[in-house]
């Protein structure tokens, strides 16, 4: 029987062909043993790889403790004097402590209020018809006086309008203003105004006077009113004011210290 060499691309005849069969069946063998050689080798391997991928998954990982919050914190007053500190997520240049201006200090005053006025100053009182009483600090020439009370009047505007007519009574009067405050979340009013004498004042020189009326977080009225010299000029006594009124804080109430 003929066969086709196909790598001779001849026919072979009956002993060429009993040759090919012999080198066909010889070569399958080989090929077997080579299929078996290589079946052992991979089955090593992924046996290699199975077991050290258990013992990498198996390997515990490093425990991360969790960062500590830093809470900062906000001081408040509250109405006996006293500041306490609580937790805040603001910036610490935020909810720092607020002073005074230079030459000022926080006085927490036996009547229940609080406020700044300059340091070293004396503290005077007297009885007033409604509510507490009616409270000066005086710088020690007497030159200088802030005045604290309550208000009687429904209204800021309505206390200075009834004012204005007992201080155009005074010697040397002149109006400067008299207003509501515009655009304030509470009410409020300003009489500002210049006299020759004032209540109260026995030293005779021309004074500036800047009487401003307001209602407060208690949403009672009260008056913070700030005398001077005029011939100085205004500037002074608006500083008295601006730094009473923003430390101010009234009685049985607490308020935190002013910002900014």
């Amino acid at each position: 029987m003929r066969v086709f060499d196909a790598d001779r691309q001849e026919w072979a005849g009956d002993e060429r062909e009993t040759r090919f069969n012999g080198d066909q069946q010889m070569q399958a063998v080989e090929q077997g043993q080579m299929l078996r050689r290589a079946a052992v080798v991979l089955a090593v391997v992924g046996l290699c790889f199975l077991i050290w991928a258990l013992g990498w998954k198996g390997e515990p990982q490093p425990v991360k403790e969790p960062a500590a919050a830093q809470p900062t914190a906000t001081e408040s007053w509250d109405g006996d004097g006293e500041s306490s500190a609580e937790p805040s997520a603001e910036s610490p240049a935020a909810t720092s402590a607020a002073t005074p201006p230079p030459g000022y200090e926080v006085v927490q005053d036996s009547e229940g209020f609080r406020s700044a006025v300059p340091s070293g100053w004396e503290r005077t009182s007297h009885p007033s018809q409604y509510g507490m009483a009616v409270v000066e600090y005086r710088s020690s020439d007497g030159s200088r006086r802030l005045q604290v009370f309550a208000v009687m009047e429904t209204s800021p505007y309505a206390s200075l309008q009834a004012a204005q007519l007992e201080s155009r009574k005074l010697n040397g009067y002149e109006v400067i203003t008299l207003e509501e405050s515009s655009g304030a979340a509470r009410k409020a009013a300003t009489h500002e105004y210049r006299a020759d004498e004032v209540a109260g004042e026995s030293q005779s020189f021309t004074r500036h006077v800047i009487d401003h009326r307001f209602e407060a977080e208690d949403g009672q009225r009260y008056a913070v009113v700030a005398y001077g010299s005029d011939a100085d000029g205004s500037d002074d006594e608006q500083e008295l004011l601006d730094t009473a009124l923003r430390w101010f804080c009234p009685p049985r109430k607490q308020c935190a210290a002013p910002t900014g």
